[in-house]
């Protein structure tokens, strides 16, 4: 039995509307104090360059023109005894190139390789096309943390610095870069 409801009264039924203002002055309060609560995440990115693939068999390979100057090809090998930079041109102090050996505790000299990489900064700066790349070969056993601290070496001088080339002389600057565009290659060849 349904319930009926009077018959004398004389009140229309009335609307009821939905009063939503308490929620959205929840909504103005919570949001905000949800965003500022929220842990963001900072990834730390190392830029890099990796060696180019190899065209396929149907693909055209494009070469490039030739530079107008020569390519320096410098790199740096890392090894269980310390660093070894080398150039494809003789612009080093000897054919074999300038080695960087470990401290005395064992530990990889990264001002030592940081001071040597501004020298020959100095020396390349202008004359070759390839000026600002270097690329870092490392043993197989050389751990990802000696990697990152020799790309950061090579990258930005880590102290303000007078280095003097032949009769070159220059201040290098902490916040110059040295070879910004690094490249990783696939392991040290004896």
């Amino acid at each position: 039995m349904a319930f009926q409801p009077s018959k004398r009264r004389n009140r229309p039924d009335e609307e009821l509307e939905v009063n939503l203002t308490p929620i959205m002055n929840l909504m103005v309060v919570l949001i905000p104090l949800l965003l500022t609560s929220v842990q963001f995440i900072k990834l730390g990115i190392i830029e890099l360059n990796l060696p180019p693939s190899i065209a396929g068999m149907g693909e055209p390979v494009i070469m490039d023109k030739e530079p107008a100057l020569p390519r320096l090809d410098l790199s740096i090998s890392i090894t269980r005894n310390g660093f070894t930079i080398s150039s494809a041109m003789a612009i080093l102090r000897n054919e074999a190139g300038v080695s960087v050996p470990k401290k005395r505790d064992d530990s990889y000299d990264y001002e030592m390789l940081n001071q040597q990489l501004m020298l020959i900064k100095t020396g390349v700066e202008n004359r070759f096309a390839d000026a600002k790349k270097v690329i870092i070969m490392a043993e197989p056993e050389i751990d990802y943390q000696t990697l990152v601290s020799t790309m950061d070496a090579a990258r930005n001088p880590f102290a303000m610095d007078t280095v003097r080339f032949e009769d070159i002389q220059r201040v290098w600057y902490p916040n110059e870069e040295l070879f910004s565009e690094v490249s990783i290659s696939a392991g040290v060849v004896y």
